[in-house]
């Protein structure tokens, strides 16, 4: 999960590169398409499309479109959000996914980690507002911000219905299963987004961010998510997700000169300890009682 949120943060300073360059609906769709592509090769070479993994397959839409939001909404909100108050957005995703484990669930998580867990949230607020009490009580968000909130809740509910939902399946066929599901859906369901983008016009940099944000922003990050869902809850499982706007700050620090101003430091101060005090906590996700689906 460490890796995990490397590859990650990549995706933000990338993201924002791009974002005002290509539709967010088509640039998720293409990284879709070609991870996908990328995947069937070498599940094909492996001999992996075995037909019982091909059961219920409405669990791959289900959770395509969970992850399509949330990529659709960040690069939407790149257009006007910075990388490093998107990323703090990020980290309340564990105490989301432990709501929804909660609400669907009925998963009850250990009080100190909820408490671990809201020290973290309050640490990406304090960023996300600047530092600023004002900012906070009239809840002074961008737009590009509030539309990320709503795709964090989204790949919240992947966290949360990856381990319900699979049965055995190797975790690379599920991320294959899960980016060939979301290429389907948005095609079907913005067709002309795609084919009014003029893809000849988009400079080789353009092709270059799509390929690292397919290749690893997409197939090893939900490969390693996917078998990381199996080993911990949901709540652990996101906590390493706290360490993804440090990684996203010293892209910015070192590569675009990025200021670090004290709320910075600040609200990081309070991430990095609630990822080191969730990670000392951390347990083995429970086995779950078997189930139909």
């Amino acid at each position: 999960m460490v890796l995990f949120a490397i590859l990650v943060s990549g995706s933000y300073p990338i993201g924002a590169y791009i974002a005002n360059d290509i539709d967010p609906i088509a640039l998720t769709f293409i990284r879709f398409l070609l991870a996908s592509v990328l995947l069937a090769v070498f599940l094909w070479q492996k001999n992996m499309f075995l037909r019982e993994y091909f059961k219920r397959p409405w669990r791959y839409f289900l959770l395509g479109g969970s992850f399509s939001f949330y990529f659709i909404f960040m690069f939407e909100a790149l257009k006007t959000a910075s990388p490093i108050s998107t990323s703090s957005i990020f980290t309340m995703m564990p105490f989301l996914a432990v709501c929804l484990d909660r609400a669907v669930f009925g998963l009850k998580t250990k009080s100190n980690i909820v408490f671990y867990l809201l020290v973290g949230a309050a640490g990406a607020l304090v960023i996300v507002f600047q530092g600023s009490l004002a900012n906070l009580i009239y809840l002074n968000l961008s737009y590009g911000e509030l539309v990320f909130f709503l795709g964090t809740i989204s790949h919240a509910a992947y966290a949360v219905f990856m381990p319900k939902l699979r049965s055995g399946e190797p975790a690379v066929f599920i991320s294959f299963a899960v980016m060939a599901s979301a290429s389907i859906l948005i095609l079907l369901i913005f067709p002309n987004r795609i084919v009014q983008t003029n893809w000849a016009d988009l400079g080789w940099d353009m092709y270059l961010c799509i390929a690292y944000l397919a290749i690893f922003a997409s197939i090893f990050s939900f490969t390693l998510l996917t078998f990381a869902s199996s080993h911990l809850a949901s709540g652990q499982l996101t906590a390493y997700t706290f360490s993804t706007p440090f990684w996203v700050t010293v892209f910015q620090v070192a590569v675009f000169g990025q200021e670090l101003l004290a709320y910075l430091i600040v609200g990081g101060v309070m991430i990095f300890f609630s990822l080191v005090m969730l990670l000392w906590r951390a347990q083995p996700r429970a086995e779950p009682k078997p189930q139909t689906v």
